[in-house]
């Protein structure tokens, strides 16, 4: 007598179709997998778009008349929250001149348009708080404490928002 090795087809079409199965749920995974994977990498540039423009409003004076920073003394003071008159990007010198910032794309410290980062839009808001409540604006007058809000916009309404307060020291 010989042994006979090897499947059915009853075996073989149950152990394919067993395969299919698997396989199919496995790729819903792989490809959730890819697309948060761009998710990711869009989230990662608008978190580097903010810290950069978070770091270059960080390197201004504080205000107008700061005489903290060499650069500022002499200054004419400041008479509100926004860039003074005539001021334009390259000629911002304190940080509440870029309150109201609002760029597609993205424009660099040197006033250059970033055109490889179309799809992101970045906004500033600059505004006086109270060391007792330092995430609400304060509605009239000034105090030692700017909240800084560095938002950008990208992949249609996703949002990533940066804030610190900075002080008149």
């Amino acid at each position: 007598m010989r042994s006979e090795n090897g499947f059915t087809l009853i075996e073989l079409i149950l152990i394919l179709t067993i395969l299919g199965i698997a396989v199919s749920g496995l790729m819903l995974y792989f490809i959730k997998g890819v697309g948060s994977g761009h998710q990711s990498q869009q989230r990662t540039t608008a978190v580097t778009l903010a810290q950069d423009l978070l770091e270059e409003i960080h390197s201004k004076c504080w205000d107008e008349t700061s005489a903290s920073v060499s650069p500022c003394q002499g200054a004419v003071t400041a008479s509100s929250i926004g860039s003074d008159g005539g001021e334009s990007r390259a000629t911002y010198d304190d940080v509440d001149d870029f309150n109201g910032l609002n760029n597609t794309p993205p424009i660099n410290s040197q006033g250059s348009s970033m055109s490889s980062f179309s799809g992101y839009n970045q906004q500033v808001s600059v505004c006086y708080v109270d060391v007792a409540d330092l995430n609400t604006c304060k509605g009239s007058g000034t105090s030692d404490f700017k909240k800084i809000v560095v938002d950008i916009y990208y992949g249609g309404g996703q949002k990533t928002e940066l804030v610190t307060v900075v002080a008149n020291y």
